[in-house]
């Protein structure tokens, strides 16, 4: 047999498995018409893949007559070995705030619950990290769903596998100021702007809106360095560090608030749209409630981070 043939078998199974994992015992099997045109498999592929399922006692069914076939038993464990998913590797921001700290040991701990491996690498800027998980170099990457939107609306091949509500990302940002007396930007400013930062690139962009000053393009980590040694003159950054580190010397302000800010503020996973078993993964062994709380506990001191 052709080794296409072989690749498109390998691909139904890796679909299936990922569709049934977020399947329980006693749940309804898909019917194989649902399975086809989701997947757009013929009915002989779909039927060779959930008997080879059955062969490796990944799935144990019973028909039920007109009602369907139903799951007696399932081996979560094998349904992701066969999609290639026994363990994960992501990548999320540097864990610079507490709620970074939270989510990263929200998911090691909820995944560990569940005794699947997670190792996450720590990038700066949402492009790269959304890069490295829609080329499969990483599983997953942790972003705002304001940035997962916008590339996705620019094209990328990527989904969000699961979004963890407002302000999990961050509370808020604000506007720095290396002059102790400024309050807003005004022409023949330098600005300090992050071009890899989905976030805080737009988030700048609409603050010198009409505004004649020079961006000067600075890792967003650098920012409050730069503004300390009057490298330039104003820059947005994360409000959260601010208060966690004390920096009272710092001069900032608001930014007025609007509507798109709040997805700044939330936290989504994505992976790249093939990697369908992440998505389960993901919806199957991860609770919002739970990672609200391992976030609060982390933020407030209760809980000592660990990824």
């Amino acid at each position: 047999m052709s080794e296409s043939f072989f690749k498109k078998k390998g691909i139904a199974i890796e679909n299936i498995a990922s569709e049934l994992y977020l399947l329980n015992v006693n749940d309804r099997l898909p019917i194989m018409n649902e399975l086809q045109q989701k997947y757009e498999l013929s009915r002989g592929t779909v039927q060779n893949a959930l008997t080879f399922l059955k062969k490796e006692e990944a799935i144990k069914t019973k028909s039920r007559g007109h009602l369907g076939t139903f799951l007696e038993e399932i081996d979560y464990k094998k349904l992701q070995s066969f999609a290639n998913a026994d363990r994960l590797v992501g990548t999320m921001p540097l864990p610079y705030s507490k709620l970074y700290e939270g989510l990263a040991t929200g998911l090691y701990t909820l995944f560990n619950d569940q005794e699947i491996k997670l190792n996450l690498a720590f990038l700066r800027g949402a492009k790269e990290r959304i890069e490295a998980s829609e080329s499969g170099t990483y599983d997953f990457a942790v972003v705002s769903r304001f940035a997962a939107e916008e590339e996705i609306n620019h094209g990328k091949d990527i989904a969000i596998a699961l979004a963890f509500g407002p302000n999990t990302y961050l509370s808020k940002h604000i506007l720095i100021f290396s002059d102790k007396d400024k309050t807003e930007i005004a022409d023949g400013m330098k600005i300090g702007i992050d071009e890899d930062s989905l976030d805080h690139y737009h988030l700048t962009k609409d603050l010198i809106e009409d505004k004649k000053v020079t961006l000067v393009n600075y890792p967003a980590n650098q920012l409050i360095h730069a503004i300390r040694e009057k490298e330039i003159d104003a820059g947005v950054w994360n409000y959260d560090e601010i208060i966690e580190k004390a920096y009272t010397d710092l001069n900032y302000v608001e930014i007025p608030v609007k509507e798109y800010h709040a997805s700044i503020s939330e936290a989504v996973i994505v992976c790249s749209k093939e990697r369908l078993m992440i998505q389960s993964l993901f919806k199957k062994n991860i609770s919002i409630e739970r990672m609200h709380d391992i976030q609060h506990k982390v933020k407030t001191g209760q809980l000592v981070p660990r990824f």
